[in-house]
């Protein structure tokens, strides 16, 4: 499985970036001091799968996935006899992963397996 941000679309994309402090920074300032990155083209590793053959890829989004686990389920159990405090620092984690304006979309979940396995669980 691959947990990952990136794009399904099939035309390649320019995603190489930096990022520092959380934020985006210039790619040629500050070397050294920021993290290089890249979103991936999960389409393109859809595409290398089937060439090897025998076997099955399934993609969704990091929305989708945790919604089919059960999260909101999860975080209404271990909000559950909370101070508002920490109900609400777990509102906004919930919010984070899940919601489409922020991790929801932009993460990707890739399962590969054995073309025969009917694992399903989550897609």
């Amino acid at each position: 499985m691959l947990i990952d941000y990136g794009y399904t679309e099939k035309k390649m994309k320019n995603t190489l970036q930096a990022i520092s402090n959380h934020k985006f920074a210039n790619i040629l300032e500050e070397i050294g001091n920021t993290d290089i990155t890249h979103n991936i083209n999960f389409n393109l590793y859809k595409k290398f799968t089937k060439k090897i053959g025998g076997l099955d890829v399934d993609i969704t989004t990091q929305k989708n996935f945790l919604n089919n686990m059960g999260i909101k389920h999860r975080a209404e159990i271990i909000s559950k006899n909370q101070n508002f405090f920490k109900k609400a620092d777990i509102y906004y984690r919930l919010k984070r992963l899940i919601d489409e304006k922020q991790m929801g979309n932009l993460f990707k979940v890739m399962l590969v397996k054995n073309i025969n396995n009917k694992f399903k669980f989550g897609f």
